[in-house]
């Protein structure tokens, strides 16, 4: 029942969004366009007005936030990320997390403090004021069309963001309220995030682990079980970080877990030499958008696969050439960064003595 009522207000929220894009199609009509730029500007302005809604939704948890006694690390758009580092701003490209439109990125110094629902809820509060701003936009004016068009937007992404699965907003709030337990694993999720955007090279990924139950369920204690899991690689106990991330695939039902333990499970099997089974993993979608991303952790996985499995020599060398660009760019702790130095290292030597 839960994922029917899913699929119908993701249904929905697709529907309304379209009838947001016809709503800005048919006001630029009225204003007497010819049928070429009626398309053009109504598309145009519907797409604006999404990345404008984007950046105040981010807003509004930076706003949230700030009266709640966050201190501000990173506020991204798109790919363009602006990390405050040493008290000054910096502008660069990120691949934090792949199609997330925008991003906000805080600290707490008090981490006992459950108001971090009212920092998560500041995107469903901006999309509720813009609903009503809209409505009174459209009864100033009585042009409908413009204001519907940013009412079906705002209407469409609170349906989408509020539903309590995935990694929506709603799923984080829904989770804290069920367990406020898992405040503690949120917060060193925050540390985490913002860490590898300040300072990476300053601390080690075993920094940012603790000690889960077994019954605790959500998204964040999963995510603190999946960096368990990647240490356990990294130090080399590779059976313990097999049973981590099928233990976490077991029990999840939350898609950005599933994907990162299918991901570290196929480099598990490349490091096995598990061919099938890296097949098998390499095949999920997830897992492909994942070793798409350009950092050097996914490239160097993409590279031994494509010279383990696929024996692609030329995709092999496409993948590390990438690796190395980005080695010192990608957003790894210290200790990740080596490893996955030592793993390069480990397959252009291979690869040399192949020759």
């Amino acid at each position: 029942m839960k994922k029917i009522v899913t699929y119908l207000i993701q249904t929905v929220s697709v529907l309304v969004m379209m009838l947001a894009f016809a709503c800005g199609t048919i006001a630029f009509a009225e204003l007497g366009y010819s049928a070429l730029l009626v398309f053009s500007f109504g598309y145009a302005f519907a797409f604006l007005s999404m990345y404008v809604i984007f950046i105040l939704h981010e807003l509004g948890h930076a706003f949230c936030g700030y009266l709640t006694g966050y201190r501000l690390v990173a506020f991204g758009l798109g790919n363009f990320l602006l990390t405050k580092r040493s008290g000054r701003l910096h502008l660069s490209r990120t691949a934090v997390i792949k199609n997330v439109g925008a991003q906000y990125i805080a600290l707490k110094e008090n981490e006992s403090d459950q108001r971090i629902i009212l920092m998560l809820s500041g995107g469903l509060i901006v999309h509720l004021c813009l609903i009503l701003l809209a409505i009174l936009f459209g009864f100033l004016t009585t042009n409908w069309y413009f204001a519907g068009t940013w009412i079906c937007l705002n209407l469409s992404l609170l349906l989408f963001n509020a539903l309590p699965v995935g990694i929506t907003d709603g799923a984080k709030i829904w989770e804290l309220l069920q367990q406020p337990e898992n405040t503690k694993y949120a917060y060193l999720m925050l540390r985490h995030s913002a860490q590898t955007l300040i300072a990476p090279q300053e601390y080690d990924l075993k920094n940012f682990v603790m000690s889960v139950d077994e019954d605790v369920r959500g998204s964040f204690a999963e995510s603190v079980q999946t960096l368990q899991g990647l240490v356990f690689i990294l130090d080399d106990n590779i059976e313990l970080a097999k049973q981590q991330f099928q233990s976490v695939l077991e029990k999840t039902d939350n898609p950005m877990s599933k994907t990162s333990s299918q991901l570290y499970l196929l480099q598990i099997a490349l490091m096995e030499g598990d061919n099938k089974k890296a097949e098998e993993y390499a095949s999920i979608r997830g897992v492909k958008s994942f070793l798409s991303i350009k950092t050097a952790d996914m490239q160097v996985i993409q590279a031994w696969y494509q010279f383990k499995v696929k024996k692609d020599v030329v995709q092999t060398h496409k993948a590390m050439k990438i690796a190395r660009q980005k080695m010192n760019s990608s957003r790894m702790l210290r200790d990740e960064k080596s490893y996955y130095q030592n793993w390069l290292a480990e397959l252009e030597k291979e690869l040399t003595e192949g020759v």
